[in-house]
């Protein structure tokens, strides 16, 4: 690439350079508690002119030249703000008498783009990014350098930007606003590294992830993908998708096509484009699918499994009793599932007489190394004495049914005959949190057994429900919090991985936010949810400040993996999920 390439065709009358750099710092206090937010950014002075002034209104990125040890570069910055500015403005005060005001005012207008006492003041925020013009081709690198007051300004090309932000066989999630190209980032990072979705009510939360739920499964072959669905929203997003090859879970009876069209919430701007009999086909290919989920587990039995949790449950608390536990999970994995190959699901009555020896032993040895008045004692005595019953007589003529609860779809999800898209639908906030708790906690056990090579993807929608900052037994929230966190903090090692969306950004747990390396934000008209975010994820406020503009459909995207270069902020129009819907059910 040339000079004329690498620069704006405006950059022809773009005189611009460096004036200041500035430190602010903003503070809010919420019923959370208080946040200090710091951000730099340098003022820059560019000489007036309608058709600059109006692209610095869109997004776009300006380079100013710095000489260094190996030569010139241009250290990059984003365009946050700006300001027309007329020399008279900064004498003008409003406590002059309101003749002498209307002669700065007409002298001010009339000087617009005629004069050289007009100039434009912008704030653009450092990206830490730079880049060399080497042998005609650019060199991006990271950088601490700052641009010098006095420095020369450039307006960056579409081009330069696409090559300085788009991943190279990347997948498109969007076209970059401002420069009409297409954005495209690692599909298997946005995945791999977690995600999270932040943007008032009615912006399309729903609508982009069910578009990126598309492409994952299109880009990433392998993956399954179950959405826990509060709100009833992602059956009618993914409709075609689950008519084909999905499946869909509720919590509720919707067996009556009635009441499942009347569970689906359909956007005023879908509902517009569908017609009456294909929603109503939708609706009765859907009710031929509909699967119960049940919270409650009809097996009145004691596994191996349920061994394996309650002595990784005495670990994972790290009390009394820790370690011997921690002594038995091991000697009971290497002996009854590495050695004797027992399936996990085998009740601990059927285990053979001459296993069952060993397995009483080490849990006897447990037993004696604890207090005598120890809940932990009693559990594990109990345990023994289950252990040591008659097997149950079967009748083997009959089937064993298994009810579809939390667990058992944890399972069906790893299985490989199970689709590779599953709809949860649970209304009830309290039932949610439960099922995603006990869903996790089996989903990680498998994982951690043996189950590592499925790759799974869990999307929670309305994650507020399920990971606020304070929690409470009573309504699952302590369990489902931790759940969640355990799976951001352990999933990416087990190949589980997990997209969150919301619209409350301020209740969140802070330490479950900040596992997440990719988010999308848009419009939060709330002042503190976007200094959560600034806080959470190192973001310029500035920056953030802009999403109250963006219209929907129109997101902030910024990831530390995905993205080509690291937590450089990117605005993009994203695609409408319901044209897709639309079309597919005409």
């Amino acid at each position: 690439m040339n000079e004329n390439e690498v620069f704006d065709k405006l950059d022809e009358r773009f005189e611009a350079v460096v004036r200041s750099h500035q430190t602010s710092t903003r503070s809010s206090r919420f019923g959370e508690g208080e946040i200090t937010v710091s951000s730099t950014s340098a003022i820059l002075e560019a000489r007036f002119d309608f058709d600059i002034l109006n692209r610095l209104h869109e997004p776009c990125f300006v380079g100013a030249e710095r000489i260094t040890p190996k030569g010139t570069c241009y250290v990059i910055y984003e365009v946050a703000s700006l300001r027309p500015m007329h020399f008279e403005m900064i004498g003008m005060d409003l406590a002059m008498p309101k003749i002498i005001r209307k002669e700065y005012l007409e002298t001010i207008r009339e000087s617009w783009g005629n004069s050289d006492e007009t100039w434009i003041d912008f704030t653009a925020v450092p990206t830490r990014h730079a880049f060399r013009i080497e042998n005609d081709k650019l060199a991006f690198e990271q950088t601490k350098f700052t641009a010098l007051t006095g420095a020369k300004v450039h307006l960056l090309s579409p081009k330069t930007v696409e090559q300085f932000l788009s991943v190279d066989g990347g997948t498109e999630v969007g076209t970059l606003l401002g420069f009409e190209l297409p954005l495209n980032v690692s599909m298997e990072d946005l995945i791999r590294f977690h995600s999270g979705f932040f943007a008032f009510t009615g912006t399309g939360k729903s609508n982009l992830v069910a578009t990126l739920i598309r492409k994952a499964l299109d880009k990433v072959k392998d993956i399954k993908i179950i959405v826990l669905d509060i709100s009833g929203e992602y059956a009618i997003n993914l409709a075609d998708l689950l008519s084909r090859n999905g499946d869909f879970y509720s919590t509720e009876d919707l067996s009556d096509r009635d009441r499942l069209l009347d569970s689906l919430v359909i956007p005023d701007s879908l509902e517009a484009h569908i017609k009456k009999e294909a929603l109503t086909r939708f609706v009765r290919e859907l009710s031929g699918k509909v699967k119960r989920l049940n919270l409650i587990s009809e097996s009145s039995e004691l596994t191996i499994d349920f061994l394996i949790n309650i002595l990784q449950g005495i670990v994972d608390e790290g009390g009394s009793g820790a370690t011997q536990a921690s002594i038995a999970l091991m000697k009971i994995k290497a002996y009854l599932i590495d050695e004797r190959e027992y399936d996990s699901k085998t009740d601990l009555r059927e285990i053979d007489q001459k296993h069952k020896a060993n397995l009483l032993k080490a849990l006897k040895d447990m037993s004696e190394s604890v207090h005598g008045m120890s809940s932990i004692k009693k559990d594990i005595d109990a345990l023994m004495g289950y252990i040591e019953e008659p097997p149950p007589r079967r009748d083997k003529t009959k089937p064993v049914r298994k009810s579809l609860n939390p667990e058992a779809l944890a399972e069906s999800v790893l299985g490989k005959s199970s689709n590779r898209l599953a709809v949860v639908y649970v209304p009830e906030p309290d039932m949610a949190r439960l099922a995603v708790s006990r869903f996790i906690d089996r989903l990680l056990f498998l994982k951690k057994l043996g189950g590592a090579r499925q790759r799974v993807l869990v999307v929670l929608d309305e994650v507020q429900e399920f990971i606020p900052q304070k929690t409470a037994k009573g309504d699952f929230t302590e369990s489902s919090n931790r759940s969640v966190e355990a799976l951001l903090r352990q999933g990416r090692k087990y190949r589980a991985h997990c997209w969150l969306s919301t619209q409350r950004v301020a209740h969140l747990n802070v330490n479950a936010l900040q596992q997440l390396h990719s988010y999308f934000a848009s419009t939060l008209p709330r002042f503190w949810d976007r200094m959560v975010i600034a806080d959470a994820f190192g973001l310029s406020y500035d920056i953030l400040d802009a999403t109250t503009e963006l219209n929907t459909g129109e997101w902030l995207f910024v990831s530390y993996k995905a993205s080509k270069r690291k937590n450089v902020p990117a605005f993009v129009r994203t695609p409408n999920n319901e044209e897709i819907i639309a079309k597919a059910l005409e």
